[in-house]
């Protein structure tokens, strides 16, 4: 057998399981905060963790290493993303109300990955509003619907914009 005991390898979501348990604290050779994965000397994601973080999980303290997990993508640079929000549920009365507003200028150009990009930050496709149009016109009518639907849903809302470049 080789120096990783066979408790040190696992399903996918055993991987996952254990990188969101180490990510939970502060890692104390990289600096990096908690909720982030460790980084080599490059600044790129290792390819594990640094032993003095995830020995701090009792379940893992004689484990010799705890794999960074695929979707963290070790050895690329580490960039900061959004995840996706936890799903709450609509009867909760501080659960989010999500509105999506997808535009392209041109007819030669897709909407659909901006499309798939709100259904995955948790967007139901009734209140994702899309149009192709330029934004040298003053009427939009899809925005202008999109609006609507907010000022209706909450007298205050909270809002965040994000942009992505459409793809020919």
């Amino acid at each position: 057998m080789s120096a990783v005991s066979a408790a040190d390898s696992g399903t996918a979501d055993d991987v996952t399981r254990d990188a969101d348990e180490v990510e939970r604290r502060p890692c104390p050779r990289c600096d990096v905060p908690s909720g982030s994965p460790c980084r080599s000397r490059s600044g790129a994601v290792a390819g594990t963790y640094h032993t003095g973080r995830f020995a701090r999980v009792p379940r893992l303290a004689k484990r010799l290493r705890v794999q960074t997990p695929a979707d963290r993508r070790p050895g690329r640079p580490w960039r900061p993303g959004t995840p996706p929000p936890a799903p709450t549920g609509p009867d909760r009365p501080s659960a989010d109300i999500r509105i999506g507003y997808a535009r392209c200028s041109s007819l030669t150009q897709e909407l659909q990955s901006q499309l798939d990009a709100l259904t995955a930050h948790g967007v139901g496709r009734d209140k994702i509003f899309s149009e192709k149009i330029s934004t040298r016109l003053k009427a939009r009518p899809a925005f202008e619907k999109a609006l609507a639907t907010v000022r209706r849903s909450r007298p205050m809302p909270r809002t965040a914009a994000s942009s992505s470049p459409c793809t020919r």
